[in-house]
Order: C-alpha cells, then sequence, then structure tokens
C-alpha cells in the first residue's frame, strides 16, 4: 500500500468515526447523552450518586431509560445520561514535573511566581518555560503534555466529567513546542484540541508533536502515534501517522508530508561506565539536520535536559552526573518537519572513575618472584577492589581482594610464571562501587627461565 492510499484510508476512517459518534450522541431528540454500562448489584440511585449533578435525577433517568425497577438492573444494559446532568470534576490539571525554570504569568504577561512539581493548574493559566527547561502536565483524563525549553502555553479548557473519563481540555500555544501523548478520547464530549496562531489541531487519542514560531506563527505539527484533525478558517487536513504539515496564518493548509523515518544508531550500548558519554549514528537520507534530546528520569518521569539541532551524526557529553536516561535523534528534512525518532535508553555507571595504573605498566616483563601492584589516588574514593586475572575477559579470576585503603593504593602478591591482567575500581565513602578501568597485562617469569 503506497503511503499516499494509507493516508486517504486514515482520513476516509477518521471522518466515519466522526460521523458516526455524532449520530449516535444526537440520536432521536439531538440530546448528548453517556452511556453508562450496569454492573451486577447495580442500583439505578446508585448511577445518579456516582454520575450526576443531582443524586435525585435517578427518577428522570428511570423515564428516560425505561427502567421497570431501579433496584433490578440488567448486566451489561446501557444507561444513558444526558451530558448536561453529568456531574464535573475540578477544572485543574497537575505539573507532573517541572524541570528548570518555569513561570505562571498573569493575564498580563507578566511573571507571578515560579511553579513546581505537583502544583495544580487552573483554568485559564498561562506558563512559561526557560532555557533549557521543561513540563510536564498531566489532564483529567491522563492524557500528558510535555512542554519543551522556551515554550509559552495557556490552559483554556480543563473541564472534566467526573468518573466517566470524559474531558474537555483545549490549550492555546503561543510559541515554542509541545509533546502530547493522548489518551482514547471517549465520549460525546470528550476532546483534546491545541490552537496555535497558524492551526486548529483536534485529536481522539494519538502521539504528536507542535512547535509555534514566536515571531511568524508558523505552525509545525508532526503526529508520530494516530490521526489528528487540523482546520484553519477556510481549509482542512487529516495529518496521519508519519506525516506532517506547515501552517502559517492565514494561509489555507497544504497537503501532510511524509516525515523522514528514523535514524540507526551505531552499536548502542545499554550500559556506559567510561567518560566521555558518545554516540553516532548512521547518515539519514533526507536529512539536513538532526534533533537530538536527552532525556532523564526525575521522579519517575522523563525530563528533557538536553534539546539540541545538530548538522553532524555524532554527540559527546564530558559530564553528565551517573543515572537513567534516554537518547532520541531524529532527523530534520528540507522544510524543517522533524521525523520518526530513535531511542534509546542507558544507565550512566561512571562513578567513582577508576584510578590511574603505576605498577607493573602495561606489557611489562617481570622476572621477580613478588610483585607491588601501584596506582594513583583517584578522585572521590576511600578505597579500591583490586582483580587479578588469566584471560582479559576476567573470567578467570586469580585473586579479588576488596577494601583497600586510599592510603596504601597498593598490594603484594606472589606469582608464578604466566601472563596477568589485573584492574582495580575505586570504592566512595558511601560504599559505591564504581566500574573498573582498563586492564593492564604482564608476563611473570621466573628467575631460572629468564636466565635460560
Amino acid at each position: 500500500m503506497s503511503a499516499n492510499t494509507s493516508w486517504k484510508t486514515m482520513t476516509r476512517f477518521f471522518v466515519s468515526l466522526c460521523v458516526l459518534t455524532l449520530s449516535l450522541s444526537h440520536a432521536q431528540t439531538g440530546e448528548q447523552v453517556w452511556g453508562y454500562k450496569v454492573k451486577p448489584g447495580d442500583r439505578l440511585i446508585d448511577i445518579s450518586k456516582a454520575y450526576q449533578k443531582s443524586p435525585d435525577e435517578w427518577k428522570k433517568l428511570q423515564q428516560k431509560n425505561a427502567v421497570p425497577d431501579p433496584k433490578l438492573l440488567a448486566p451489561g444494559k446501557q444507561i444513558n445520561i444526558p451530558v448536561a446532568d453529568l456531574r464535573q470534576g475540578n477544572p485543574v490539571a497537575e505539573a507532573v514535573l517541572v524541570h528548570g525554570d518555569v513561570q505562571r504569568l498573569d493575564k498580563a504577561g507578566q511573571l507571578v511566581g515560579k511553579l513546581s512539581s505537583g502544583e495544580a493548574l487552573k483554568m485559564g493559566d498561562t506558563v512559561q518555560t526557560g532555557s533549557r527547561s521543561t513540563l510536564t502536565i498531566r489532564f483529567a483524563d491522563d492524557s500528558r503534555m510535555l512542554i519543551t525549553e522556551k515554550s509559552k502555553i495557556t490552559l483554556s479548557s480543563l473541564v472534566n466529567y467526573g468518573k466517566t473519563g470524559m474531558a474537555d481540555t483545549k490549550v492555546q500555544v503561543h510559541e515554542g513546542g509541545t509533546d502530547s501523548q493522548v489518551s482514547p478520547q471517549k465520549g460525546p464530549v470528550a476532546r483534546y484540541e491545541i490552537n496555535t496562531p497558524a492551526i486548529n489541531l483536534t485529536v481522539r487519542g494519538t502521539g504528536f508533536r507542535v512547535q509555534v514560531d514566536e515571531a511568524s506563527g508558523a505552525t509545525r505539527t508532526e503526529v508520530v502515534e494516530g490521526l489528528v484533525a487540523g482546520n484553519t478558517d477556510g481549509s482542512q487536513a487529516m495529518i496521519a501517522n508519519g506525516f506532517g504539515i506547515i501552517a502559517e496564518p492565514g494561509k489555507p493548509l497544504g497537503k501532510p508530508s511524509q516525515l523522514l523515518g528514523a535514524p540507526v544508531l551505531n552499536a548502542a550500548t545499554h550500559l556506559v561506565e567510561r567518560m566521555p558519554v558518545r554516540f553516532e549514528w548512521q547518515a539519514l537520507s533526507g536529512a539536513q539536520r538532526y534533533r537530538l534530546q536527552l532525556l532523564a528520569s526525575v521522579q519517575g518521569n522523563d525530563a528533557i535536559i538536553f534539546d539540541e539541532v545538530l548538522q553532524t551524526t555524532k554527540v559527546q557529553w564530558d559530564d553528565l552526573p551517573d543515572g537513567d536516561f534516554v537518547l532520541r535523534v531524529r532527523g530534520v528534512d528540507a522544510v524543517g518537519l522533524e521525523g520518526a525518532n530513535a531511542v534509546i535508553g542507558f544507565k550512566l555507571k561512571a562513578r567513582p572513575e577508576p584510578p590511574v595504573l603505576n605498577f607493573p605498566q602495561n606489557g611489562h616483563d617481570s622476572a621477580s618472584e613478588k610483585i607491588f601492584f601501584r596506582w594513583e589516588s583517584a578522585l572521590d574514593a576511600n578505597e579500591y577492589v583490586f582483580q587479578l586475572a588469566e584471560d582479559a575477559d576476567f573470567k578467570r579470576v586469580l585473586a579479588f581482594v576488596p577494601q583497600i585503603s586510599n592510603k596504601t593504593r597498593g598490594i603484594l602478591l606472589a606469582l608464578p610464571s604466566g601472563q596477568y591482567f589485573w584492574r582495580v575500581a575505586s570504592v566512595s565513602t558511601a560504599g559505591n562501587v564504581g566500574p573498573y578501568g582498563d586492564a593492564f597485562t604482564f608476563l611473570q617469569q621466573s628467575a631460572l627461565t629468564q636466565g635460560n
């Protein structure tokens, strides 16, 4: 199936879904209703208490749904409740994770205070992220939005309908970028909408990115999962998975373009034990540049701590802290649309750093029966762990000596003839054992063997 055929098929499916939802919600009377499926033991009054503004409305429910006995409901039966009668929850969202400098703004656009993780955001709130700062918001239906650095958004609508799971969420993106993961929108009034100066975007469960240019208001939309409906005053477009579009204020929407595929990471590893941290990827056909994002796990959520556009196909960090990270790389095409992510999670465990080995030197030949192994003092090391093996992979370990004092920084061993490999790791004051350094090898010969 061609990309064009796939796009047309997805468009017809989405339009049919919208028409079906509309017809069901306006059946017969045109009144929007939400359907509750009866569970064993349910009574009409219990359903009314759980979902309606007034629990006394159960009699109206009985009449509307032609229920003979409100205490004897057939499991699986659908009870239709008018949307206008549904109980609403608090119109708030949660700032799940604040990373860096994130500020609240008043209606005049003036800063009123910093936002902290766990705080509630109200309908009408405007927030702004600073350089290298991000905000993750969780909405009532568990949809999430990651607001990237140097962005400003307003929470235009945060209506939610209590236990139904339905929410009507509208976000105005003034400038900067967002990355949305939208929960499936079930129900007649469930909606997730993003508005920008150039386009209005509506979805019913998907993943997509939005980037708004501060000066022109031009908006870049990239769909990485599901389907997004875009519209302006005079035009509409359906943006399918793997497609993107650039909208300009006052201009009709063009046809969505297919996004670049994901780059291929070279020899990616999930455990990094040495600094600096290096990653490379293969050049991607059609990519003019590459968007690279490094996410760190903070309080159980991912925060973008590095976000750059590069001309090269490699990156290096010289001073990352130990921890769990996610690397995302995607190509940027000639018009600026960003493609699919290449993603790898990795753990950095490089500290405390291993010491520099002194003696015996790598490749050394020794005729002494006893060898005193020595190394330099390492930063943040309180103790050391020593290993001696017969092989370079340290599968045949001959000696393992822990708890060597930082003051000693050495160990004396009597060894028979043979080839050996040795290495040392540092141990912090807290007992954290770092990675081993590069191993040295040496050849031990007895005095008799050497004389011959």
